[in-house]
């Protein structure tokens, strides 16, 4: 409820206002029910998470961003599941219940090839207590990989994939798509092609962007799967092109060759890629925290004008408007949004309980707002800007 209260500030609907930040999408980080706090562990791919509410809270989230012009992709987390999910626990407890020696039977239980187990202890893998079974958890002991080889259990992902589409979801970020198959870059392809396909045969106009965080020489042959989008991790975190350009480690000649080079890239795999540009995301450390002395507010202002700017569908991490800053362990990098030095105003809430004091250095957006030269307003005229030029920026820019 509190995003659906809050959603005139990423878009009112009124092209005559000025109030609102003036995006047109939201991507929903993971909002399945999970044993932690990132979600990205699902216990169950069709319902939604208690501590972000009820189905219904949700749909008239979609309603109401669907009214405003807002597009809305939700996480969709396919590498693996929780270890609490019932698919795993079925087959982990048939294993524990099979006779010394005896080997799996799919028809059975058929979750146990849903999953990936083995006799052999490879890397990333751990037991099946009482058993001399293992099964691969590439993230986690807890996050338990799936197997793609597996037909029922893209049968599964379909009817969820339909689940999600009839509540009226736009499209899906897929997570760690690199993954699926770790080192196998083919083979992954070939899932993200079944997976595209099948989605756009529901619903023709869904956007799918992928994050395969490798080198753009790596990612760039993810297009060939039809997928509407890659993240491009080449221009992202501290040490991205953006970052480096903004430091002057590189210059502008390097920065447009880069641009140009990485267009010429993608689209020798697809003619109809949309770039995905972002700054920074939840799994790195807020971008106001890349600089430091006298022209630190210039240079976070710079860089965010450079991702906003580039073509395609350019991602805004929330909170970046503001040069909210978190860095270290996860935790910090996902703070709450800075509405308020008020603690107990509208919309403050607590966040995850390991999380550092984090000193927000620009302020709130309670400060900023009515500061013409501030962060926020710098980066709500440039979305202006990126908007009233949106038909040449929408796939490859020119420099």
């Amino acid at each position: 409820k509190g995003l659906t209260e809050n959603l005139d500030y990423i878009n009112d609907g009124d092209p005559e206002t000025d109030t609102d930040l003036g995006c047109n999408g939201i991507w929903l980080m993971p909002i399945m029910p999970s044993t932690t706090y990132h979600k990205y562990d699902v216990t169950d791919y069709e319902a939604i998470d208690p501590a972000y509410g009820t189905m219904d809270d949700f749909t008239t989230l979609v309603d109401e961003c669907h009214k405003r012009g807002i597009n809305v992709i939700i996480d969709f987390v396919m590498n693996h599941t929780s270890s609490q999910h019932e698919w795993f626990q079925t087959a982990y407890q048939y294993l524990q219940g099979l006779p010394k020696g005896a080997e799996p039977d799919a028809s059975e239980c058929p979750y146990v090839d849903y999953y990936n187990f083995s006799k052999e202890k490879l890397g990333g893998y751990y037991p099946v207590e009482g058993t001399d079974w293992y099964y691969e958890g590439q993230f986690w002991s807890e996050m338990p990989d799936l197997n793609w080889d597996n037909e029922m259990l893209k049968t599964e992902f379909e009817q969820i994939v339909q689940f999600w589409l009839d509540l009226g979801v736009d499209g899906f970020r897929l997570d760690a798509v690199k993954e699926f198959y770790s080192g196998a870059d083919e083979k992954n392809i070939a899932v993200l092609t079944w997976f595209n396909d099948m989605v756009k045969s529901k619903k023709e106009d869904a956007y799918l962007v992928g994050e395969a965080w490798n080198d753009y020489n790596v990612y760039a042959k993810y297009y060939q799967s039809g997928m509407d989008s890659f993240f491009d991790f080449t221009f992202a975190d501290k040490d991205g092109i953006i970052a480096d350009t903004v430091k002057g480690i590189n210059g502008a000649s390097a920065y447009g060759k880069s641009l140009v080079n990485t267009q010429e890239l993608y689209g020798s795999y697809s003619d109809t890629y949309i770039d995905a540009p972002f700054y920074t995301n939840h799994d790195m450390a807020r971008s106001a925290g890349y600089y430091s002395g006298d022209y630190s507010e210039a240079q976070t202002k710079l860089g965010n004008a450079m991702n906003l700017l580039m073509s395609g569908s350019a991602f805004l991490y929330y909170g970046e408007e503001l040069g909210m800053k978190g860095s270290g362990k996860d935790e910090n990098k996902r703070a709450p949004m800075y509405w308020s030095t008020d603690a107990d105003a509208t919309g403050m809430c607590d966040g995850p309980k390991d999380m550092d004091d984090i000193k927000m250095k620009y302020g709130s957006l309670e400060e900023q707002e009515n500061d013409g030269n501030s962060i926020y307003n710098f980066v709500k005229q440039t979305i202006a800007l990126r908007n009233e030029s949106s038909g040449d920026r929408q796939r490859k820019g020119r420099i």
